[in-house]
């Protein structure tokens, strides 16, 4: 954005206050389309709905406090360059500082304790990986790589990471895919497009080895984001549905103009009229459908049924019936190829454990980024958060961490089954002997909850695709639809990012009202 467009307001649309808004999908792409209709396009709120199956908003970012212990199935890497989503919270009053809005929140703790690592792979139970600064290649591979970053996307439909470089590939052992590929969770099989727009935003413009320029929100995103966007929008009268699960809408032959949404509220077929001068803003997938939890003692199932899929499913009627919605079934039914497991561990009343982890990375807590253990068969990364991750952290006596297993159908190192087949307690005794700390397993084992969250469709995304595989943010001859979240075509961006979860809305706004901005 530039300050022209980032300042600038435009006149209402015509007739705006006549008109509603139906939004899909309550995740913070839904959140965001209800704050752009009210403070850019003037709707008031109260002519806008947010539709949301589950009880509570947020989608991916969502937080659920349990008694002693927290469950967090997600991390988002933040960057100064995720224009929507600053813009988006420069619009909202920070909870914790009166006068303050979430950005000007963001940015005083940023300054205050940055992001720098000195550990961003572990080896051999517990030594850091000295070589992840060394971005040296050979001749070849770097000529490979070279082209790669201007190769035309063309070229790169419907292929995979590796079948550009080749499955042996130098690259794949080399410094800066073990920087970039644990982090954003791609694997060789992923879509060389998508790999190619990330290489290109993000994996050469920081210091990514030290993992400058990732930035951190104050508390947890839910917390530091979704809270505040909740009391903003609760304040201007928008309207929340708990309960509805949308599957299909009705249309025009022409696949055109919506005129009624079908869903069921609280298991009861609905159906929902749409006046065909509103809008409706649809989040077209979710990736936290059929997500799964386990616990120290329970293992986290891997949901594989194909007969609910959430938000995917207004997506798959919508493509059966008109070409310009794309193809779901690239991105879906790949499961063992899409999924991935993450854990969040809160240890309570013994803090020996994380302070020994803040002595062996040389960094604080909640200011180190992420870790991945490079020669962990899991492949198993994780993050330390400071005890001001969640508000009554220090008064509970808590330290949390998050992490995840981007190989978990692999056999793990000391347990030795897959990730997906272990309960939270065993993960922890794998990441104790990844650590070196199996002599305080008994201690650390009674202090602990471990939640773990087994996604079945948290990289379907990166699924190798071409570029008319997923629909547009407004399809072609569509009159009052749009599309948002992570399966929508923005030409030349990235998906999986929460930006991407903030742009498509923003774009979805202005392009259905006509907002000249």
């Amino acid at each position: 954005m530039n300050i022209y467009s980032t300042f600038y307001r435009p006149n209402k649309p015509q007739r705006i206050e006549q008109r509603k808004a139906h939004i899909v999908g309550g995740g913070i792409a839904g959140l965001a389309a209800a704050v752009f209709l009210i403070d850019d396009a003037g709707m008031p709120g109260k002519n806008i709905t947010i539709y949301e199956k589950r009880r509570d908003m947020g989608g991916c970012c969502g937080v659920i406090g349990t008694e002693g212990a927290y469950i967090c199935h997600g991390e988002r890497e933040l960057e100064p360059y995720m224009d929507c989503l600053w813009y988006l919270c420069s619009k909202i009053p920070s909870l914790d500082t009166p006068g303050r809005t979430v950005l000007d929140e963001t940015v005083d703790v940023n300054r205050e304790s940055a992001i720098h690592s000195e550990c961003r792979c572990l080896v051999k139970q517990g030594h850091i990986w000295q070589d992840v600064h060394d971005y040296r290649m050979d001749p070849e591979t770097a000529a490979r790589l070279q082209k790669f970053l201007t190769e035309p996307e063309e070229n790169l439909e419907d292929m995979t990471i590796e079948e550009y470089f080749g499955k042996d590939s130098p690259f794949f052992s080399s410094a800066m895919w073990w920087c970039f590929h644990p982090m954003l969770a791609f694997k060789p099989y992923h879509s060389a497009l998508e790999a190619k727009r990330y290489l290109a935003r993000f994996g050469l413009a920081n210091r990514i080895d030290y993992l400058e320029g990732i930035l951190h929100t104050k508390r947890n995103e839910y917390d530091s984001i979704i809270k505040p966007i909740m009391v903003w929008l609760q304040k201007k009268g928008v309207h929340f549905q708990y309960g509805c699960a949308v599957y299909d809408l009705e249309m025009d032959d022409a696949c055109n103009t919506v005129y009624g949404i079908k869903s069921k509220l609280d298991g009861l077929d609905t159906r929902i009229p749409v006046d065909v001068k509103d809008y409706v803003f649809v989040t077209s997938g979710s990736l936290m459908t059929n997500a799964r939890f386990g616990d120290n003692t329970h293992v986290a199932e891997t949901n594989r049924s194909t007969e609910e899929l959430g938000l995917f499913d207004i997506w798959c009627n919508l493509a059966k019936r008109n070409e310009k919605f794309g193809h779901p079934e690239k991105f879906l039914g790949q499961i063992d190829k899409t999924k991935w497991m993450s854990y969040f561990i809160t240890i309570k009343d013994y803090p020996e454990f994380f302070q020994r982890l803040e002595r062996m990375t040389g960094s604080p807590s909640g200011t180190g980024g992420i870790i991945t253990v490079k020669d962990s068969g899991w492949e198993i990364s994780l993050m330390l958060y400071d005890r001001d991750y969640f508000p009554d952290q220090r008064v509970n006596n808590e330290d949390v961490l998050w992490g995840d297993g981007l190989f978990g159908e692999h056999l793990g190192d000391y347990i030795k089954k897959p990730m997906a087949e272990c309960t939270g307690e065993e993960i922890l005794l794998e990441i104790l002997y990844h650590f070196d700390m199996l002599d305080i397993q008994n201690e650390v084992l009674a202090h602990a909850h471990i939640s773990t969250c087994m996604m079945p469709y948290i990289t379907s995304q990166f699924m190798p695709r071409t570029g008319t595989d997923r629909p547009r943010v407004v399809p072609e001859g569509c009159t009052n639809l749009a599309f948002m979240g992570q399966f929508v075509e923005i030409p030349g961006d990235v998906v999986f990012t929460i930006e991407t979860s903030v742009r498509t809305p923003l774009q979805a706004v202005y392009q259905l009202t006509g907002l000249e901005k």
